[in-house]
């Protein structure tokens, strides 16, 4: 028996370099292979996350700490590191892992302040969900809604109709956007109107959101996407652009206490609640709130306010977009299941 048997963290690692394989960063998959030998040889990483969380893949301490190494290297604080990362123009090398691990050892600080931040991603290739909803909205008879979406990191998300995506004769969103989704991110064509539902309002909450206004706040966001994903990187990169010109309103509140308020304002009508990749995180007490929260406010939902509760979440190797709409036409919500998706928003299959 191994003294690493059942260590959570390695654990971590181990996950996280075939999660990367598999959703297509080799240069993190070798990182973080790497990364959990050196842990199991008791080295510099060892060293550094032995002990540090209860729950590491919950947490997701290994991306914290690359995000760390990321975020020094898009602020240009370290060239021998650069030289190894694709966001800022260099390669990996065969020396990358043993540059990371010198860094880590040299600069602990850094590493010590990446650690202790939340990994956030606003992955906005999940829009293509926000896109595709807005026009099946129509086939329940809205034609305009309010979007209030669960944790939104920097709400780059929140300006979706500011986007455009594109598959056969459906145009959606908006054709000048330097963000497009073309038919690469489809698998089969959206079974939905070619007229869609216009967002009134929109609004997020997160319990702990970034202001890509701010110089740190958009490293930091940046940080946490593969460096050998460009395409990823180019798409964040506009759609924080786009955000800085159209400012996202998000709250700082847990989703649940959040929703009641939200849900507790009248309106005239329909609400569409949206929430992706977030379920996970947010506990079973809290998941438990929001529920019963959205549940209440159904009961008074009517065909002309209906609230409409979407959501993409993990469904075994890709997520799913399941739907709930309450609008008083009977005593239990009725409920569709639309899509797969991938994790990153990519190859949408319309059920």
């Amino acid at each position: 028996m191994s003294l690493f048997d059942g260590d959570e963290m390695l654990r971590a690692l181990l996950q996280q370099a075939e999660s990367c394989r598999s959703l297509g960063s080799p240069m993190y998959h070798d990182l973080f292979t790497d990364l959990a030998a050196d842990y199991a040889d008791g080295g510099r990483t060892y060293a550094l996350l032995a002990g540090r969380s209860l729950r590491p893949i919950h947490d997701a301490v290994p991306l914290r700490l690359a995000g760390a190494i990321h975020r020094v290297v898009l602020q240009g604080k370290d060239d021998r590191l650069a030289r190894h990362y694709p966001s800022v123009g260099g390669k990996p090398a065969e020396d990358f892992t043993a540059d990371f691990i010198g860094y880590m050892r040299d600069h602990l600080d850094d590493v010590e302040s990446g650690l202790a931040t939340q990994v956030q991603t606003n992955e906005v290739g999940r829009s293509v969900v926000h896109l595709v909803l807005s026009h099946w909205l129509t086939t329940l008879g809205i034609e305009q809604f309010n979007l209030l979406e669960i944790g939104t990191s920097a709400g780059l998300n929140l300006n979706f109709d500011k986007f455009y995506g594109c598959f056969g004769q459906l145009r959606m969103g908006d054709p000048s956007s330097s963000l497009r989704f073309m038919g690469e991110w489809f698998s089969n064509a959206p079974d939905v109107p070619r007229i869609g539902a216009t967002a009134i309002s929109k609004r997020g909450c997160d319990i702990s959101p970034i202001d890509v206004a701010r110089p740190d706040d958009e490293a930091r966001l940046l940080s946490f996407v593969w460096p050998d994903q460009r395409l990823r990187l180019e798409r964040l990169r506009s759609a924080i652009s786009i955000a800085k010109t159209h400012r996202p309103a998000v709250d700082t509140a847990s989703a649940d206490e959040w929703i009641a308020s939200q849900l507790a304002r009248p309106s005239d009508r329909a609400t569409l609640i949206f929430h992706s990749i977030v379920w996970q995180y947010l506990g079973t007490e809290t998941q438990n709130r929001l529920k019963s929260a959205i549940h209440r406010a159904g009961e008074s939902a009517t065909l002309t306010a209906p609230i409409v509760w979407a959501r993409m979440e993990p469904a075994g190797p890709v997520a799913d977009v399941q739907v709930d709409v309450f609008d008083g036409s009977s005593s239990e919500p009725r409920h569709f299941r639309l899509a797969e998706i991938g994790y990153h928003g990519q190859n949408m299959n319309w059920l």
